[in-house]
């Protein structure tokens, strides 16, 4: 009769390994994108709200800022762009976020938006 064997030590701490650095990886991930939820939804609300009050330039920027210092993301504001195009504002934002996973490999996650509120 054969006895059951389990996972040898050397299995069981490569098998930690993998789960602590699947963890890391999460833990550094999910802010990206949670920060990009957070400026598609402050895109989203201007966009209606342009769309109902017929906002200038300069509001729409105010407004940006504004929200992105209630959400908790001033630090991306520098990458919004907004510009006027015939009867509609246009604001544009591309960036990226880099952090260090161990030693010299690091995470880079690149996020675009492009919204159109009409005046």
């Amino acid at each position: 009769m054969n006895k059951q064997r389990g996972a040898g030590a050397i299995t069981m701490l490569l098998m930690v390994t993998f789960a602590i650095m699947g963890l890391v990886l999460v833990m550094k991930v999910v802010p990206f994108y949670s920060d990009n939820a957070s400026v598609e939804t402050v895109f989203e609300n201007l966009a209606k709200a342009g769309s109902e009050d017929g906002l200038s330039r300069s509001k729409v920027e105010e407004m940006i800022y504004k929200r992105f210092g209630i959400n908790g993301i001033t630090d991306l504001a520098e990458f919004v762009e907004v510009t006027g195009q015939g009867s509609a504002i246009v604001i544009e934002m591309v960036y990226e976020r880099r952090t260090a996973f161990f030693s010299n490999i690091e995470l880079v996650a690149t996020f675009e938006h492009y919204v159109e509120v009409s005046e």
